[in-house]
């Protein structure tokens, strides 16, 4: 399943790390070794920044979205949670148990 929380943290380092990167080519490009053309690294280091922040703002909707929904299951009306949901539909209906022992320890 999609957790938006995780994908989250992912894009926000990503985020942090591709804006270093970006600086480092912008100010310092040869620090950086292995680079043949420092313009194009900065063009793809910038489209790789933007993805990041494109996907934490997805992510920051998502979550923010979450915070509203209240509980998957209707609450209006008698006491229900969780637990006994099932329960109070389903208890004993044609259904036959054997004789509890009483045994002691």
């Amino acid at each position: 399943m999609f957790s938006p929380h995780c994908c989250g943290f992912y894009s926000a380092t990503g985020l942090i790390f591709m804006a270093f990167v970006y600086a480092m080519l912008s100010s310092q490009p040869f620090f950086i070794s292995g680079i043949e053309d420092v313009d194009e690294a900065k063009s793809s280091a910038m489209g790789a920044l933007l993805t990041f922040a494109a996907l934490f703002a997805i992510c920051v909707a998502m979550i923010a979205k979450g915070k509203g929904a209240g509980p998957e299951y209707d609450t209006s009306g008698e006491d229900y949670n969780r637990l006994n949901i099932d329960l109070r539909k389903n208890y004993g209906e044609g259904q036959s148990y054997g004789a509890v022992s009483t045994d002691s320890y």
